[in-house]
């Protein structure tokens, strides 16, 4: 590719990874010289104004987390419409690479990277950083052994493998999310650990626990179906390891481990001296044979030397001198154990619903043993008959093999869930898990958020029957509390502030104006219209007279009298003086005796006088208030 440098100091080197959301670029790091990561948004998210502000307020909190199992975050910038991270360059694979590669891991490998994984997770989470997105996609190898978790808290793009919620927020990969999440309710920590138990199973199996042909369809799976225990697929994985699995991937988050300190305990319990991973042979090629041990043979078909092992002449004879001397006695003793122990298969009889010692009689007269596993709750058997039985009935198995069996302890003591502080959703579900089924839902306001299940009725620990409703109260949030918005036209100013006050509301600005209706420091005008409903605490500004605006011009009519006159033809003038004081001849046309009178309209603001000119000699003068129209 063309070198590129974005903020004058990261050197685009090459392409190493594409994703939905970005491509990554390996760079350098001309200030530090040193290689990186750049993560760069592509352009189909960068138009995306909401999400582009997620992506870095995000970035940015993530970047705060220090942990050798995490990449670190360096930089988050943007640079025209090119935004980017840079991050910790790592020299490995991705744990999903290397399980396609290798299958199923060691007990002991899986476990070992696990702990990495859930020491970063309790990092992250006590630094109030939930992942939402926990998978082996996002979880790097190194060379040196290190397992690093990568991607925090970034939201993912929609592709085949994810799904978003209804407000098209991405919560995650859909074969490794949680059922909460796949409900679309409320994720927290614990949504973390059951990602981590499920790329657990992937690691201890080989493949995930859930599949199926849509997103869709694997989300509904998380939520009902039960998981397969990995035993049941790989036979050794050691029982602690497969219960901290069952545990961590629990449908209910009460049930899971509740923090990922309390999950890396276990592990730590289950396999002790778990070896790290810089031990395994996960980055390790084959051994070749020694030089030693092989030499030049015959060429082969393409006319190339063949290698062949070189056979230590005196060694094979003691070994066959051995076995001649030996062969009388020890042959015929190892000849006859074999024939009489030599085991034969069998198909396993159904034991459930048997007493243990009814069904230990008959499993040893086929040539099998039982041992008692664990007890369980049954609605189905009685206590002390057998619920469950490993291997399963009618399969073939070899003689002297032990059959797990699981006895009832009796039915569950259920007793009415918990769900106060629940969405609606999560709380219907736990109490229909629970055998119970939802009654009446009714809302009213409460300080707890809005749509949480805030009472219920019969109460959590209570024992009732299977099939028993629920009613539950949901959160309206806190009341908006309403007041009728007061008139304040025609109070004085203090006294509108006492209103406002009374009224529950607060005093917003106040303005001035002139009026011609009302006095001085009165009110003339509001912000809300008297009578309207407002939320308490609502602002309420006011305009307050300032008096008449004497600088407004107002007209006043007056009637001129044509007796006066002194010539039958004349010239009328008429001067006007208002507060300004200046002098402003109005008028002066022709006017004729015989037609009597006019009525004349002169304006101005204030006090002043109007003065009346026949031909240039003055015959009337008034003496006027403009603002009021009145004659002094």
């Amino acid at each position: 590719m063309s070198s590129r440098t974005l903020a004058g100091r990261y050197e685009l080197l090459e392409r190493i990874g594409d994703g939905g959301m970005a491509v990554v670029y390996k760079a350098r790091d001309r200030l530090l010289n040193r290689y990186v990561a750049v993560k760069i948004l592509k352009p189909e998210f960068t138009k995306d104004i909401k999400f582009i502000e997620s992506f870095r307020r995000e970035s940015q909190a993530a970047a705060g987390l220090t942990h050798p199992n995490i990449v670190n975050i360096y930089d988050v910038g943007r640079e025209g419409n090119i935004n980017y991270i840079v991050m910790e360059l790592i020299e490995g694979k991705a744990l999903s690479d290397v399980i396609k590669e290798k299958g199923a891991l060691k007990p002991r490998e899986a476990v070992a990277i696990t702990k990495q994984i859930a020491s970063a997770l309790s990092h992250a989470h006590k630094n109030h950083i939930i992942h939402r997105d926990v998978k082996p996609h996002n979880i790097l190898l190194t060379k040196d052994g290190n397992a690093k978790i990568t991607d925090f808290g970034i939201a993912k793009a929609v592709n085949t493998g994810t799904i978003a919620s209804n407000t098209g927020m991405i919560m995650g990969s859909v074969h490794y999310f949680s059922p909460e999440q796949a409900r679309g309710g409320y994720v927290d920590e614990k949504s973390d650990i059951y990602s981590l138990g499920i790329v657990l199973y992937e690691m201890l199996t080989g493949q995930v626990p859930f599949d199926a042909e849509n997103p869709v369809a694997v989300a509904m799976k998380h939520i009902k179906d039960e998981i397969t225990p990995p035993s049941k697929l790989v036979s050794e994985i050691p029982a602690e390891v497969e219960a901290i699995v069952l545990k961590a991937t629990s449908k209910f988050q009460i049930n899971r481990y509740k923090t990922a300190d309390e999950m890396l305990e276990a592990l730590n319990n289950a396999l002790p001296s778990t070896i790290g991973i810089s031990n395994n042979p996960i980055f390790k090629e084959k051994e070749k044979p020694k030089q030693d041990d092989i030499t030049e043979g015959e060429e082969d078909l393409k006319g190339k030397k063949k290698k062949r092992f070189k056979i230590n002449k005196v060694k094979i004879a003691a070994i066959v001198l051995a076995l001649i001397l030996a062969f009388p006695v020890s042959q015929l003793i190892l000849t006859a154990i074999q024939v009489e122990s030599a085991p034969t298969e069998v198909e396993v009889i159904d034991v459930t619903g048997m007493e243990v010692d009814e069904a230990t009689r008959l499993l040893n007269d086929i040539g099998l043993d039982l041992e008692v596993g664990s007890e369980v709750a049954s609605d189905e058997y009685e206590e002390g008959l057998i619920v469950s039985q490993d291997p399963l009935p009618k399969m073939i198995v070899k003689t002297g093999k032990t059959v797990i069996v699981n006895i009832s302890k009796g039915s569950l003591d259920v007793s009415i869930p918990n769900v106060i502080g629940k969405t609606l959703s999560d709380a219907v579900f736990l109490i229909e898990s629970f055998g119970y089924s939802k009654g009446g839902v009714s809302e009213e306001y409460s300080q707890m958020p809005k749509g949480v299940v805030i009472r219920q009725s019969p109460q959590a620990g209570t024992h009732a029957e299977k099939g028993t409703s629920v009613s539950l109260v949901v959160s309206l949030g806190e009341e908006i509390k309403k007041t009728t918005v007061p008139n304040l036209i025609g109070l004085e100013i203090d006294e509108a502030k006492q209103v406002i006050e009374n009224a529950g509301m607060s005093l917003g600005s106040i303005s001035y104006a002139p009026s011609e209706i009302y006095a001085k420091n009165f009110v003339i005008d509001q912000s809300i219209r008297s009578g309207e409903e407002v939320e308490i605490g609502t602002p309420l500004s006011f305009t307050v007279s300032e008096g008449i605006d004497e600088s407004i011009s107002k007209d006043i009519s007056i009637m001129i009298d044509y007796s006066d006159a002194v010539n039958e033809v004349f010239y009328l003038t008429v001067m006007v003086s208002d507060s300004t004081g200046v002098y402003t001849p109005i008028n002066y046309q022709q006017r004729i005796k015989a037609n009597g009178s006019e009525v004349f309209n002169v304006t101005g603001s204030g006090e002043g006088n109007i003065k009346i000119y026949f031909d240039n000699a003055l015959v009337k003068e008034y003496f006027v208030d403009f603002d009021t129209g009145e004659f002094i």
